[in-house]
């Protein structure tokens, strides 16, 4: 039998679990707890020196436990904080985002805002990537249980917009139509439009005209879709691509190109963007991993340059075209890898008042952050998805003379311990 113990828990840290001391001073990680609960645990395993534990039972509950919003894994999947109050879940994030900052990265914002809460709190995500296996000769449609290759096959999921879990369904009664499947990624638009990937690893895909027709007749709400062979495009049926309204923009994403799932709290988060970058009409901006030019326009509209570097070849011809269709001409956007685009651009010795940075989960490179103060920025307005790669790279530009204005939490993930924010850096002297 696993050693049992009663803890309190202290606090949240970010990944959503808690930390509480056994009575040796060893500090534990307990999830689905809450700060001040006195629970009863089982010590699970130890990793890299630190002990985790699976709850048994919580023994003197918080105020703040709710009910889960959701029934069972088909539809609570991926809902990391279901018993949680919303309220709490706002000020637990708060409290997780300063606290990492200050912990990791030794400093703290100037002015600390409050948190962004969602408009929506459920059914808000518009882009999802489903997993396909085969199982009693018949192709699943769902999920990997965390930390196992069981697959949920989830129903009216909780966090998934509406429109997705419809499409779902209609393409579950038509697999039989389909060809061997790895993976179904179903996007839709505020609008309630939806394109569909398919992925196979099988030789070739035959025709889909016969599945894409009765797959309308079921769901007229599906625009196209678009196939792939072991990650190569291999065919496309009606539109390739979905349209996003942002304030006075119209932007398209072709064929999975990435766009904010919650399409509400994006808006709050490019004005907040918008807002920190303080644009008097006179500026050049660097919009680094630009995308699909969801930053780089709005900005265009406000300042003398934009030049937005991407990766992506797709992403960048989207963010050109969204330009033109927006009749935007001070935006350049670079497809490359953002070491050498950044070079070209310090080759053609270009200056930047303000330099947006949205780089992914694993923050940006040295490299990067090297680059970046070659341009001598008088703002840094950086958006992040991850608070620990946040701070990071928050005290190399503090090492720098930057200092950190404003920290904006953005909660775009209701249910989950995820964190998105915006930050403010500005050159002292």
């Amino acid at each position: 039998m696993r050693e049992q113990a009663e803890v309190l828990i202290e606090k949240l840290v970010y990944g959503g679990k808690g930390l509480a001391r056994l009575g040796s001073g060893q500090a534990v990680f307990v999830p689905a707890v809450l700060p001040g609960e006195r629970v009863l645990i089982e010590i699970a395993r130890k990793r890299k020196g630190i002990l985790e534990a699976d709850l048994v039972t919580v023994m003197t509950p918080s105020p703040d436990r709710v009910s889960p919003p959701c029934e069972g894994e088909k539809q609570c999947t991926g809902v990391t904080w279901p018993h949680i109050s919303y309220p709490a879940q706002l000020q637990l994030k708060t409290e997780i985002l300063l606290d990492t900052v200050q912990r990791i990265g030794g400093i703290a914002p100037k002015q600390a805002l409050p948190i962004l809460p969602a408009p929506r709190t459920d059914h808000y995500r518009l882009r999802t990537q489903f997993t396909v296996r085969r199982r009693e000769g018949q192709q699943r449609i769902g999920f990997f249980r965390q930390g196992s290759y069981d697959l949920i096959e989830v129903d009216d999921a909780f966090l998934i917009h509406p429109v997705i879990n419809g499409v779902l369904k209609a393409v579950r009664a038509l697999s039989s139509d389909l060809p061997p499947l790895s993976e179904v990624h179903i996007n839709a638009s505020p609008k309630g439009e939806v394109h569909l990937l398919l992925f196979s690893e099988e030789a070739s895909l035959p025709s889909l005209n016969a599945f894409f027709e009765k797959l309308q007749h079921r769901a007229p709400e599906v625009i196209g879709i678009t196939g792939f062979v072991n990650r190569k495009k291999a065919l496309s049926l009606g539109r390739n691509h979905l349209t996003l309204d942002l304030n006075n923009l119209s932007l398209k994403a072709t064929e999975g190109n990435f766009f904010q799932v919650n399409w509400e709290q994006n808006r709050n988060m490019v004005r907040t963007v918008l807002d920190f970058a303080e644009l008097t009409g006179e500026e050049t901006v660097l919009d680094l991993y630009c995308g699909i030019g969801n930053f780089a326009l709005p900005i265009a509209q406000k300042a003398a340059l934009v030049i937005g570097i991407e990766s992506g070849y797709s992403a960048v011809e989207d963010a050109k075209a969204n330009a033109i269709r927006n009749n935007i001409t001070n935006a350049e956007f670079i497809a490359d890898d953002l070491q050498r685009g950044l070079k070209t651009l310090k080759n053609r010795k270009m200056r930047a008042d303000v330099i947006v940075l949205d780089p992914p989960r694993a923050g940006a490179t040295l490299t990067t952050l090297e680059r970046v103060l070659a341009f001598v920025p008088r703002k840094i307005v950086y958006v992040s998805c991850n608070p620990s790669t946040l701070a990071r790279d928050l005290k190399f530009f503090h090492l720098f003379g930057f200092r950190l204005e404003r920290l904006q939490p953005v909660d775009m993930f209701p249910w989950t311990y995820h964190i998105e924010c915006v930050a403010e850096m500005v050159r002292e002297g």
